[in-house]
């Protein structure tokens, strides 16, 4: 017989399902384009602390020394124009007609992208929406590929990247960094 530490869940804190994810060029108001298919693996929220200790007193400062926001998902849409926005200016995508190519190598300066994340789930009957913007991104891995042999049940090959959001001094002290929205 199992022994519950907790009388029940509460449904209306549950978030079931992935999300839509969604990068924008500069503003968290601007045109979002969407990543197409994949899936959100993870993400988070990593602050580190610090404090100064006296020895012979209470820590007389205490705060956070860095703070970052990461998420790690994968695409299976292999869409050049994707991948060249999503990367900031460290590929360049060229086109013609039917042909898109893309280039990159050198030491290029890196502009960063916001982030959207959506999950829509219906929790007890009633739609709720969970939105996680992030401000300022930068891709930390990727774009790479993890082919799959062509007699794989699911042959379709995965993107596997990494974006990681750093703190943007430019906007309103504590809304520097994410924002995450629930609906309740």
């Amino acid at each position: 017989m199992p022994n519950y530490q907790t009388s029940r869940a509460t449904s209306a804190n549950l978030v079931t399902g992935n999300y839509k994810i969604e990068v924008a060029q500069t503003t968290v108001a601007g045109s979002y384009t969407n990543l197409g298919a994949g899936m959100v693996n993870s993400w988070g929220y990593t602050p580190e602390y610090y404090d100064i200790q006296s020895g012979n007193s209470p820590d007389p400062v205490e705060g956070i020394s860095t703070e970052a926001f990461s998420v790690d998902m994968e695409l299976i849409e292999f869409d050049l124009s994707v991948l060249t926005t999503i990367m900031g200016g460290a590929i360049t995508l060229t086109t013609g007609g039917t042909v898109y190519t893309v280039t990159g190598g050198g030491n290029v300066a890196i502009t960063p992208k916001i982030f959207k994340l959506t999950n829509t789930s219906t929790v007890s009957g009633a739609t709720k929406t969970l939105v996680v913007t992030l401000f300022r991104c930068f891709i930390k891995s990727g774009f790479q590929v993890t082919a799959k042999s062509d007699n794989d049940a699911d042959p379709i090959n995965v993107m596997p990247i990494t974006i990681s959001a750093e703190v943007d001094t430019t906007l309103t002290a504590g809304a520097q960094l994410f924002s995450i929205v629930k609906q309740v």
